[in-house]
């Protein structure tokens, strides 16, 4: 402000200073000399270079600073619309724009139901639909279904209904599956309906794992978490739950996306006897089911599965563990939760005593940057807990690797970081790497156009349309 005014006691008065800035955003005027000029002080986030250029100063170096600009999380409002509509009132919210958009895309908001329902219309003022074919393409295609009604539900059965009945025409793909893998099969029988699972060779977004409480005994014991991993039979869950939309990968990272696994290091070996060697090594007692007993003095192995109740796939897995870990003599003890008792339990500290042991979890990332997202908040100990990584594992190079990791350029020394810290985690094994999820849907046999955007994390609905002539549901 001092820069544009010429005020100095800008400098000083932070409170007059606050007032200043809330007084330009809430009557903002790009023809404003001093709006202008505030826009444009060089020593900023963000400078107005001229009426179409913009430059980013960055406090880091940032790798996929421009794919996230392509992407939703660097959506921008602008500012007169807003003041338009209420403006900016402090501690208080702006109803208008909760419920509406400013216009300018293929579809505007026209109704939202918080947790419920969202209603798109198809916007009359769309500036695309104006251009000559000559000055267009795919992605400024306007509208062809002029409402698209979104309602959210979590219950698989509620999903089926809607499909099975033509009430819903589409489902997913869904960052975390409501409706999981188990139902496709079924699905797919219905000749109205139509399931596309994306090809191996498409990037994967979402996995499935189980992760380890390294910060409490006996799972601070990296002997011990080895001979977990090395207890499942990946390819039986993969089989009887993924049912074709999984694959089976090496984390932190997703499979298909940038620096994932760059040692190629293969999936943990389903090797039951390997695992009860490393047990028996450390003096634990396993009963075996044939009646064998292991180490008769020895303390026993107990541990207990905490898995979201809802969610059949985590329900089928949870089962599918205890009985392959009782075959090394090691009794599971399942805790079935909610999703909201969930989030509560990794909230806690690690060591609190009612910190989940083992837990059946999903990960994705919130925007698309693998090393960031994927690999830095599950294993650097800064982000233990809910934030990513809930094994809470500690590892000192591994800390001091990703503290810089997101903030590197050379693509050659980022694979080397990511490298080594693939193969301290694959040795340490704070995590039990199930499956990742390929993105699956399904919709109606009569809707045409169907695409995932992977930037967006969802559909293109312009570029739908109905044929009639497919089929009708019954």
């Amino acid at each position: 402000m001092a820069y544009a005014t010429g005020n100095s006691a800008y400098t000083s008065n932070y409170t007059l200073c606050a007032y200043a800035l809330a007084n330009v955003l809430s009557n903002f005027n790009v023809h404003n000399v001093t709006i202008q000029k505030l826009m444009s002080y060089p020593n900023q986030a963000i400078v107005v270079l001229d009426p179409y250029t913009l430059e980013f100063k960055l406090l880091n170096p940032y790798m996929f600073f421009l794919q996230i600009l392509a992407e939703y999380p660097a959506s921008a409002v602008d500012p007169v619309f807003v003041d338009q509509h209420g403006g900016v009132v402090p501690n208080q919210q702006n109803t208008y724009m909760n419920t509406h958009t400013m216009g300018t895309g293929p579809y505007q908001v026209v109704q939202w139901v918080p947790g419920q329902m969202v209603v798109l219309q198809a916007n009359p003022n769309y500036w695309a639909a104006k251009l000559p074919p000559s000055e267009s393409n795919i992605m400024l295609t306007p509208p062809k279904i002029k409402t698209v009604i979104l309602e959210y539900t979590s219950s698989a059965n509620q999903i089926i209904n809607m499909l099975e009945s033509g009430k819903a025409q589409l489902m997913g793909p869904l960052a975390i599956p409501a409706l999981p893998p188990l139902y496709l099969p079924s699905l797919e029988q219905n000749p109205c309906l139509r399931v596309v699972i994306e090809p191996p060779s498409a990037p994967t977004w979402l996995f499935l794992m189980i992760t380890l409480d390294t910060q409490k005994y006996p799972l601070n014991i990296t002997a011990v978490r080895v001979a977990l991993v090395h207890a499942i039979n990946y390819t039986e869950i993969l089989d009887t739950v993924a049912m074709g939309a999984g694959e089976l990968y090496v984390g932190p990272i997703s499979p298909g996306m940038p620096f994932y696994n760059p040692g190629n290091l293969p999936p943990y070996n389903y090797d039951p006897n390997l695992a009860i060697q490393i047990l028996k090594s450390l003096g634990f007692k396993l009963t075996l089911p044939n009646g064998t007993v292991i180490n008769p003095n020895g303390q026993p192995l107990s541990l207990t599965l905490t898995y979201v109740s809802d969610d059949p796939a985590q329900v089928k897995i949870a089962q599918e563990v205890q009985i392959m870990l009782s075959q090394i003599g090691v009794q599971l003890t399942l805790n079935p939760v909610t999703t909201q008792q969930e989030e509560n339990l990794i909230s806690q500290p690690c060591t609190a005593p009612s910190y989940p042991q083992m837990l059946i979890w999903y990960w994705y990332p919130s925007w698309l940057d693998p090393v960031y997202q994927d690999l830095v908040v599950q294993t650097n100990a800064m982000y233990s807990g809910i934030a990513g990584n809930v094994a809470c594992f500690n590892n000192t190079e591994v800390n001091d690797l990703t503290n810089v990791l997101p903030f590197i350029t050379n693509e050659t020394l980022m694979t080397q970081y990511v490298t080594e810290v693939y193969n301290i985690t694959y040795q340490q094994a704070p995590d039990i790497w199930l499956y990742a999820i390929r993105q699956y849907w399904v919709q109606s046999c009569y809707v045409q156009g169907v695409f995932w955007n992977p930037g967006i994390l969802g559909y293109y609905f312009p570029l739908m349309y109905y044929n009639t002539t497919a089929c009708s549901p019954s």
